[in-house]
């Protein structure tokens, strides 16, 4: 009688293998050079993105720097248009606070009593603009006073034989006509009476017929300048 054949077991669980074994130190090093393939990849993907934001980034920067130049010339245009400007609305202004005289002299003239000599009808010019800053030299001057106002006088010198055409001459000059160009104001302060006689005395020298002129000399205050924009 023959025995069956016996197959035994021997091998213990940890000793088992499949049939195609897979070892760690196969694994490890497949699974490092997986590793260093992505992050390959991933510079490279990094590296490409990088390189367009850069691109992308000098490509503002010159759109930037063209920008900022004409920026600067348009600033430049704008400063040059506001000091324009300033010069047109100083000279409007200038414009509209002159004053004209030729019909103030014209009505003068027919005025003048005939026993009178003129020695000399002034317009005192006002006192000189101060347009720059004395503390700072550097700073550009101004483009005209600061003042709204300039006051403008009339002075009248001459020569008469009695004071009854003097008399005479000022009655008239308080009249209607004048009074478009000439302040009248006799009870004002005497900086600021007007009209005002600086002085009315007899000449030192004597004329052929042995008698002596009197020699006058009369302000007025004129309508001051206005000069507004």
């Amino acid at each position: 009688m023959e025995a069956p054949n016996l197959h035994l077991n021997l091998l213990r669980d940890t000793e088992k293998m499949s049939s195609s074994p897979v070892r760690l130190r196969v694994m490890l090093p497949i699974l490092a050079l997986l590793l260093c393939v992505g992050c390959a990849i991933w510079w490279a993907i990094l590296f490409m993105q990088m390189m367009l934001l850069r691109g992308q980034l000098a490509s503002v920067r010159a759109d930037l720097d063209g920008k900022k130049s004409a920026h600067a010339a348009i600033l430049a245009e704008m400063a040059k248009v506001r000091d324009l400007q300033a010069e047109l609305d100083q000279l409007k202004a200038y414009d509209r606070g002159r004053r004209q005289y030729g019909p103030l002299l014209a009505y003068l003239a027919e005025a003048m009593p005939t026993n009178m000599q003129l020695t000399a009808i002034t317009i005192p010019e006002p006192p000189p603009q101060m347009l720059s800053n004395p503390k700072n030299p550097k700073v550009p001057p101004l483009l005209g006073p600061t003042n709204t106002t300039e006051a403008v006088s009339l002075r009248i010198t001459g020569r008469t034989v009695k004071a009854a055409p003097v008399t005479a001459l000022i009655e008239t000059l308080a009249g209607d006509n004048f009074k478009e160009w000439l302040v009248i104001d006799k009870t004002g302060a005497a900086a600021r009476q007007s009209p005002r006689v600086h002085s009315f005395r007899q000449e030192a020298r004597a004329q052929d017929n042995g008698s002596r002129l009197l020699a006058f000399d009369v302000e007025y205050r004129c309508r001051e300048r206005r000069f507004e924009k």
